[in-house]
């Protein structure tokens, strides 16, 4: 498992660099809030590794609400949320004022309709990401069995680690692929991004 985090860690490195490398064209207040946003899933990605590396599993999964979050936020603001709203979210966030909490399922409803109003072949992504995550947010939030278990830190099976990892990295990879699509930006390293990341997810522990 040891060299599987550690390559994790260095994708992540490198998705972070790529995401940086594209922000420095910023320039409306929309897309430097949604860059805050892909900030902000690198710094949970990168907490929930170094989780997994202690072996604090259930600290991890937990982070994995924050992620998701954080995804659909970025986005939302990105391409979907009017500008009115934009706004008044940066307003109160300057205010040193919380700026609310999303209805998950409802965000990934809206996105899902404006990015395949702007691309037909982008149909239903956000949508099925809340719903392949909500059981298991539901199971942390609420305290379930799966949590009072892992938070035991008994011997589990490899396969809690990996599921973490690698639905941490691939929210980081997905937030820049719908960002490269809609903004036509060369697919090319992020392909060698999502080409790593397959290679990592299916090798040996």
């Amino acid at each position: 498992m040891g060299e599987k985090i550690s390559r994790y860690r260095k994708l992540l490195q490198s998705l972070a660099a790529l995401g940086d490398e594209h922000a420095k064209k910023i320039t409306s207040n929309r897309y430097k809030l949604m860059y805050h946003y892909f900030v902000r899933c690198v710094s949970l990605t990168s907490g929930i590794i170094l989780l997994v590396e202690a072996e604090n599993l259930a600290g991890a999964y937990a982070l994995e609400k924050s992620l998701v979050d954080a995804l659909l936020a970025g986005i939302y603001f990105g391409y979907v949320a009017p500008e009115k709203e934009v706004k008044e979210t940066i307003a109160t966030a300057m205010k040193g004022r919380g700026t609310g909490h999303s209805n998950m399922r409802k965000r990934a409803h809206m996105i899902d309709a404006e990015l395949s109003r702007r691309r037909t072949f982008m149909t239903g992504m956000f949508k099925d990401t809340v719903k392949r995550s909500s059981e298991l947010l539901n199971e942390f939030g609420h305290g379930g069995l799966l949590s009072t278990a892992l938070a035991m830190k008994q011997s589990l099976p490899p396969l809690f680690a990996d599921s973490v990892l690698s639905v941490s990295a691939i929210s980081v990879i997905a937030f820049l692929g719908n960002v490269f699509v809609l903004e036509n930006l060369d697919l090319a390293p992020l392909e060698a991004a999502l080409k790593e990341f397959q290679s990592i997810s299916q090798g040996p522990d």
